[in-house]
């Protein structure tokens, strides 16, 4: 095995075709990580910023009523992290501001991608897609005749007269060929650690998503590495063997990633936003509306208060039934929203679910969602911010109402402010990011097919080995 391992990758290395196609991977792998370097930097930069001025406004905003500040909002925005660096997954296309106010639950608003700004001019192409793309391109261009090339020259009936076992003249080759992949890979990281470091980015990225990251990487490249050598020792044939494989990148790459996703979107169809609009907007008007004194639901709040309270008058309360009335309102509002955005999110989630078990047919689909949940850029940990955000705002404003009611304001005393000084107390906003054990439990369907492909490589090469010298 070793032999063959040597003598192969010797062959290959002085192949010319091989050195420049190699030469100008890495020259990639400069230039997206210098890209991605650039973008990422821009994107932390312009998040600290942000979070930095909307706290500032937050803690000197003064004296004001609670409940007008809760309508004045806060605003939170699409934290960075060092792993995005490598795979920026969803982030150019998810909402980078997030607006939390009293009464209403918003969507993620200005994506890079919607913005067309600098950010999201080129940052589509980070390292992570040149390793799930160009890489199998690059394997394939050194493998699809590696040993039908053998065949061709007739030189396979020197190689078996010498004795060895099929399976470790195959296991030599594909042993060539990953080893190759494997250097080309480490250094294509390598150079995105130096620049990225070289560029003091600040932020260091997490070893142990590091690690799994490169290891769903090394699984991937093992995959298609032995595949192409596979492929090629079947086939017999340079031509037909290039021709196959070219057309398994072309399925795996451009065609499955688009079925899925629209056989995802035509089995669990989103609901259309007019509908999803007017249904919430029905559902919030049967519940009550703090902000109409007419509304029944208010006189029955209040009677209800007077009765608890023993009073016959508001003015005798010994809270702001104001402040009480706003959080009611909030509270049923919240349970709407609950209701109406888990279904919106149950149907975007059984989308999703195609591409995961699409996933065990395709390694690619495996690396690319793997990669994006340990680069903490993928749906689920936008979706887990977005609702570290709504928890947030249901706290911030339900602290307003309390202070508001029990703050020592009368009902009708909308003047009625804290301390100034009492805002800049509150806790900021803080996403909780999920643990790497999270997020491998959730891609764990995708960890397992990159495995069962390695195995089913190896069997395949192993069958093939056992017909290849019967001449």
């Amino acid at each position: 095995m070793f032999f063959f391992l040597k003598i192969t990758l010797i062959q290959a290395l002085r192949q010319r075709y091989v050195q420049v196609i190699s030469l100008m991977l890495l020259l990639i792998f400069v230039l997206v990580s210098w890209n991605g370097t650039r973008v990422h930097k821009m994107r932390n930069a312009a998040y600290t910023e942000a979070t930095l001025t909307m706290r500032n406004a937050w803690s000197t905003q003064g004296a004001v009523n609670p409940h007008n500040s809760a309508h004045y909002g806060h605003i939170v925005f699409q934290p960075v992290t060092a792993m995005q660096v490598l795979d920026n997954g969803v982030q150019p296309y998810a909402g980078g501001m997030l607006r939390l106010e009293a009464h209403k639950q918003n969507e993620p608003a200005f994506s890079a991608a919607q913005q067309r700004t600098e950010l999201s001019r080129f940052g589509d192409f980070s390292l992570a897609w040149v390793l799930q793309v160009l890489m199998p391109l690059f394997i394939i261009l050194l493998g699809f005749n590696i040993v039908s090339a053998d065949f061709e020259n007739d030189t396979i009936k020197l190689i078996a007269a010498q004795g060895p076992h099929p399976f470790q003249y195959l296991l030599g080759k594909a042993l060539s060929i990953l080893l190759i992949a494997l250097i080309l890979l480490y250094a294509g990281v390598t150079i995105q650690f130096v620049i990225y470091y070289a560029a003091g980015s600040g932020v260091p990225m997490e070893a142990a998503h590091l690690v799994s990251w490169l290891g769903t990487y090394t699984l991937y490249v093992i995959v298609i590495s032995l595949l192409s050598v596979a492929l090629s020792a079947a086939l017999k044939n340079s031509t037909a063997s290039l021709s196959m494989q070219l057309a398994g990148w072309i399925l795996w790459m451009i065609i499955m990633p688009r079925v899925t996703a629209n056989l995802g979107a035509n089995m669990y169809p989103v609901e259309h936003r007019l509908a999803f609009n007017t249904t919430l907007a029905e559902d919030r008007k049967k519940g009550i509306d703090g902000h109409n004194p007419a509304d029944q639901r208010i006189k029955a709040f209040e009677d209800s208060l007077l009765t608890h309270y023993k009073v016959s008058k508001l003015d005798s309360l010994p809270v702001n039934a104001d402040g009480l009335i706003m959080q009611a309102d909030e509270n049923y509002s919240n349970l709407v929203y609950d209701n109406h955005f888990t279904r919106i999110r149950n149907t975007l989630d059984n989308q999703n679910k195609v591409s995961r078990y699409g996933a065990l047919l395709n390694p690619f689909l495996a690396a690319r969602n793997l990669s994006m949940g340990i680069a903490q850029s993928d749906y689920k940990h936008y979706l887990q911010l977005v609702y570290d955000a709504e928890q947030y705002r249901r706290y911030l404003v339900q602290t307003l109402n309390e202070k508001m009611a029990y703050g020592g304001s009368k009902a009708g005393e909308w003047d009625w402010a804290p301390d100034s000084t009492w805002y800049a107390s509150l806790p900021d906003f803080v996403y909780q990011k999920p643990t790497l054990k999270t997020t491998l439990y959730w891609y764990s369907t995708e960890w397992l097919s990159l495995c069962l492909w390695v195995c089913l490589a190896t069997a395949w090469l192993l069958w093939i080995g056992r017909n290849l010298f019967r001449f």
